[in-house]
C-alpha cells in the first residue's frame, strides 16, 4: 500500500497493486485564510513498520494526526502542549480537556516538517520549522522526549534500525549540523558538521553509517568519528534500500538513479517522469519495487532488479493538489486475513488442506500436508 501526503493537506492512500485510492482525508488545514489565498500545505506522511496506521504531520496546524491504514479513520490526534507548565493536554473520562499542573513538555509551535517512525513502530519522531524534534509514543500520543536542533527547520528524521538512534538536520551557530541522539534519554551525542543537507538517512543495515544529499552529491559519514567516508552523485532526495546496498536518487536532469552503495557507480537509471522527481519510497518487504513521485503528480513503481515500469498512478493533478510525500507501507488488512487463516491451522501458501501443527515464535516446525 502507497500512502501519499499532498499539497493541499491531504492523506490519500493508493493500492499499489491496482493503483486503486482507497480512501482519502483531508487531514490538515491548509495555509491561508481561504483556498484562493492559501498557500500549498506540505503534508509529510509515514507508514507503521505493520502497516496499521499512517501518520501525518501539517504546517499550517502544527500537529501530528495518526490514522487507521485499512479504512482511513482518525485514530488520534495530537495533543497540544503549551510549555507554561499549566497546559489542558489531559482529557478526562468524558473526553474533555482538563488542566494539568507541572507539565513539562513544549510542543511544535512551527508547522511540521519531517515525520518518521521508529523501527519497531512504538514510537515515531516529529520535527518542526524551528529545530524542535519531539518523539511520540504511539499508543498513548504522550511526548517522550524533546531535542533541539538548533532553529531552523528540520526537514529529514532517520532512526537507527534498532531505534537507539535518531538523525535530524539543523542548523547551529549559522551552520548546517546532523544531530545524532540517544531515543531513550533524549541526550545529543554527537553533531557532524555539513554542507546545508535536505535529507539524512541512517544504514539500514550499519548503525554508524550515515547518508546525506545536498546540491549534487550524497555523502556517508561514520557516525562514531564524523568523519566523511565517502560521497557519489545524487540529486534532491536519498532512500536506502531495505538491504542497504541500493541508494535511490536522483540527477540533474529528472531521472531517477540507482546506486551501488559499495562502488559508488550506478546501477539502473529509471527514465519516464515528465517532471522533476521529488520523493521515492522502497517495497518494506524486500525491497524489490520502488515507487517515485514527480512535481506533475504521478506515481511510477519500478522493478528495481531490471528497471521495467510495472505502474503509473496519478494522484491529484499537475497543478493542485500534487503529491509531496510517499511511504510504502504493508497491507495491514492482508497481513491480519493471513494471520487469522494462520492461527487457525491453514498455511496459505500451501491450500486449505494443509495444517500447520507446531509453531516456535512464528516459524512453522512442522506441516503435516493433506490432512
Amino acid at each position: 500500500m502507497l500512502a501519499f501526503g499532498d499539497s493541499r493537506g491531504r492523506v490519500v492512500m493508493v493500492d499499489e497493486a491496482t493503483g486503486e485510492v482507497k480512501w482519502a482525508v483531508q487531514a490538515h488545514a491548509r495555509e491561508g485564510p481561504n483556498d484562493v489565498n492559501s498557500r500549498p500545505s506540505t503534508t509529510r506522511v509515514a507508514m507503521s513498520p505493520n502497516g496499521r496506521f499512517v501518520a501525518s504531520a501539517g504546517i499550517a496546524d502544527e500537529n501530528w494526526k495518526l490514522w487507521e491504514a485499512s479504512s482511513g479513520a482518525e485514530w488520534m490526534t495530537g495533543v497540544r502542549h503549551d510549555g507554561t507548565g499549566t497546559c489542558t493536554c489531559q482529557v478526562d473520562d468524558l473526553g474533555r480537556r482538563v488542566l494539568q499542573t507541572g507539565c513539562p513538555v513544549a510542543a511544535h509551535t512551527a508547522g511540521l516538517r519531517a515525520l518518521e517512525f521508529s523501527p519497531c513502530g512504538g514510537r515515531f519522531a516529529t520535527a518542526d520549522d524551528k529545530g524542535a524534534v519531539i518523539l511520540w509514543d504511539t499508543q498513548t500520543g504522550e511526548a517522550e522526549q524533546r531535542m533541539e536542533a538548533g532553529s531552523e527547520r528540520v526537514f529529514s528524521l532517520s532512526f537507527t534500525a534498532d531505534g537507539a538512534r535518531l538523525a535530524g538536520r539543523g542548523v547551529i551557530t549559522s551552520q548546517a549540523t546532523i544531530c545524532v541522539w540517544d531515543t531513550t534519554t533524549g541526550v545529543l551525542l554527537r553533531t557532524i558538521r555539513s554542507k546545508l543537507c535536505v535529507s539524512v538517512q541512517f544504514s539500514p543495515t550499519n548503525p554508524l553509517t550515515l547518508a546525506s544529499v545536498w546540491g549534487q552529491r550524497i555523502t556517508l559519514w561514520d557516525v562514531d568519528s564524523g568523519e566523511e567516508i565517502e560521497s557519489f552523485p545524487g540529486c534532491g532526495f536519498m532512500h536506502f534500500s531495505p538491504d542497504g546496498r541500493t541508494i535511490a536518487t536522483g540527477d540533474s536532469s529528472g531521472v531517477v538513479v540507482l546506486m551501488d552503495v559499495q562502488s559508488g557507480e550506478r546501477r539502473l537509471t529509471l527514465v519516464g517522469h515528465q517532471g522533476c522527481v521529488s520523493e521515492a519510497s522502497w517495497s518494506v518487504e524486500d525491497g524489490s519495487k520502488l515507487a517515485t513521485v514527480s512535481c506533475l503528480s504521478t506515481c511510477k513503481v519500478w522493478d528495481s532488479s531490471t528497471g521495467a515500469l510495472l505502474r503509473t498512478i496519478q494522484v491529484g493533478t499537475p497543478m493542485d493538489p500534487r503529491p509531496v510525500s510517499v511511504s510504502w507501507g504493508r497491507d495491514w488488512v492482508r497481513d491480519t486475513q493471513r494471520g487469522v487463516a494462520f492461527a487457525m491451522g491453514h498455511h496459505p501458501r500451501l491450500g486449505e488442506k494443509s495444517r500447520v501443527l507446531a509453531l516456535d515464535v512464528g516459524v512453522v516446525r512442522m506441516i503435516l500436508d493433506r490432512v
